[in-house]
C-alpha cells in the first residue's frame, strides 16, 4: 500500500511542479526524483521545503480542490466509474473501495472532508465556510480516522 500511495504522491508532485513524466521514470532516477522535489522549490522559491512539508502541501492542495467541488454539489453520488468501464460490475466492491479511499482521505461517507482533517491540515476556513453553508454541521467532531 505505501507503494501505491508514493507513486500517487510522486505523480501529483511532478504535475504541480510541471515536470514531464518521461524524464522522471528514467531508471538511473535522474534529478527529477521526488525526494528532490523539495530541492527544487526551496532553490527556484526561497521558501524552505523538505518531503514533510510538500507533503502536507500536496495534501493541502488535493484538499482545496475537493473543497472547490463539493462547494460545486459534487457528492459521492457523482463518483462511479462509467457504466462501460467493466463487463461485470461489483456495486459491494465499489462501494468498499470509495469507504476506504474517502477514510484514507480524511472525508466522511458522503466524500466531505471532515472538519477535523480540514483542520489539521490548517484549511480551518474551509471548515466554518462548509458551515456556514451547511455542508457539515456545526457539531461535526468526525475525526479522519472515524470518517
Amino acid at each position: 500500500m505505501r507503494d501505491r500511495r508514493l507513486a500517487g504522491t510522486h505523480a501529483l508532485y511532478r504535475r504541480r511542479l510541471g515536470q514531464c513524466a518521461g524524464l522522471s521514470s528514467f531508471p538511473l532516477k535522474p534529478p527529477y526524483h521526488i525526494h528532490n522535489y523539495p530541492k527544487f522549490i526551496s532553490a527556484g522559491t526561497g521558501i524552505e521545503m523538505d518531503e514533510e512539508k510538500l507533503t502536507m502541501a500536496a495534501k493541502r492542495y488535493r484538499t482545496l480542490v475537493r473543497a472547490i467541488n463539493i462547494r460545486r454539489g459534487m457528492r459521492r453520488k457523482d463518483e462511479a466509474p462509467p457504466a462501460n468501464h467493466w463487463k461485470k460490475r461489483f456495486p459491494e466492491l465499489e462501494k468498499e473501495l470509495l469507504d476506504t479511499y474517502y477514510k484514507f482521505k480524511g472525508w466522511n461517507n458522503d466524500g466531505i472532508p471532515t472538519k477535523a482533517s480540514l483542520q489539521e491540515l490548517g484549511l480551518d476556513h474551509v471548515a466554518e465556510d462548509f458551515i456556514r453553508r451547511g455542508i457539515l454541521p456545526e457539531n461535526d467532531d468526525t475525526s479522519a480516522e472515524a470518517a
